[in-house]
């Protein structure tokens, strides 16, 4: 497969300046916008929320290494 130099990207101040001017205009927007997710119910956001099952999935089954593999206790 044959390899080719990577592309040169040059940012200059003018391109910086126009990126922050858009997203001070965005952010202002918002402000207004009674829309915003800024003074949503969210803001108390728990990361390992991400780990809990979602309440239409079922529950997992916990079962012990015995159980998994197939020996039983009782005899």
């Amino acid at each position: 497969m044959l390899r080719r130099k990577p592309t040169a990207i040059a940012i200059t101040s003018e391109d910086v300046s126009n990126f922050e001017d858009t997203r001070l205009r965005k952010l202002a927007e918002g402000d207004n916008d009674p829309r915003s997710t800024k003074n949503s119910s969210n803001t108390n956001f728990d990361p390992s929320d991400e780990l809990k099952p979602l309440p239409g999935d079922k529950a997992r089954i916990v079962r012990s290494r015995e159980e998994r593999i197939g020996i039983s206790r009782r005899s």
